[in-house]
């Protein structure tokens, strides 16, 4: 997605540069003084996380009982757990607090709100208006077009009902795609649709949830170009001997992996209703 920004994997603590915004002082006359002005350093870093996981697999037991060997399957499903922290890590981090500051100072802890996040009353459900106040919010917090054209809209499948109710988002009046064959949003005007798992009143419970759910209310994000930078390095990803049992072997991951919010006006965080 065009929403991370990567960052080189390298050390534990990773720093991303940035300075706040700085506006001209109109001056009249011949050679007028110099208008001295001064910037806001919003340099903002992260340390990395390490999530890990072995699967012990006894060589002559657990083949024999599956009559295959599990290995390459076992490997499969470690790296879509992978996967979906890289997904859970970047949608938390984007709504989340961050650490800003001069390099040389002690780091201080922003909130979204803070920060510029902007929190959309979707709770009612998610219909045209609410993707469109979503552009406007990104327009008056003099975001360019191009800075949000292309931006992803992660929600859960309950919003996806919603805007597939859209006429706006499903009939060829207005749009050159054919969601209602496809049976899922793929866009909404100019963002760009993933699809996560979430809970439904009354019926499934999604265990560990990428999108942060509560009690009523879930927070689904939209994330501008560029708005997440991430660092990660998968260290290890192997099968080898265990070392304390017989005849059995270890299937192993080490993933390392953080993320942080650039900019505050490059996200919204889109409440729902459960």
């Amino acid at each position: 997605s065009k929403a991370i920004v990567f960052l080189p994997s390298n050390g534990k603590t990773n720093h991303y540069s940035r300075m706040g915004r700085l506006e001209l002082t109109e001056v009249e006359g011949r050679n007028p003084d110099k208008s001295y002005g001064d910037y806001a350093v919003d340099n903002r870093q992260f340390t990395k996380r390490r999530f890990t996981k072995t699967i012990t697999i006894d060589a002559k037991h657990d083949i024999n009982e599956l009559l295959k060997d599990p290995t390459s399957d076992i490997l499969m499903q470690l790296d879509r757990a992978k996967n979906r922290v890289i997904d859970r890590i970047a949608v938390a981090q984007a709504i989340g607090s961050v650490l800003t500051g001069p390099a040389d100072t002690a780091p201080t802890t922003t909130s979204a709100s803070s920060d510029g996040v902007i929190t959309v009353d979707a709770s009612s459900g998610l219909t045209y208006e609410k993707v469109q106040e979503i552009t406007e919010n990104f327009i008056n917090n003099d975001l360019g077009y191009d800075m949000f054209s292309g931006s992803v809209f992660c929600i859960s499948g309950a919003e996806n009902t919603d805007l597939m109710a859209e006429v706006e988002f499903i009939s060829n009046d207005y749009i050159s795609g054919r969601p209602v064959e496809d049976g899922v949003q793929t866009r909404a005007g100019t963002y760009r649709i993933e699809l996560f798992a979430g809970s439904v009143t009354g019926g499934i419970t999604v265990a560990d949830p990428i999108l942060p759910e509560g009690a009523t209310l879930r927070d689904c994000v939209v994330l501008a170009p560029e708005s997440i930078a991430m660092a990660m390095e998968l260290a290890d990803l192997d099968v080898s001997k265990s070392a304390t049992k017989v005849n059995s072997w270890d299937i192993t991951i080490d993933f390392w992996i953080n993320a942080m919010r650039t900019e505050g006006v490059r996200v919204q965080k889109v409440q729902t209703t459960i």
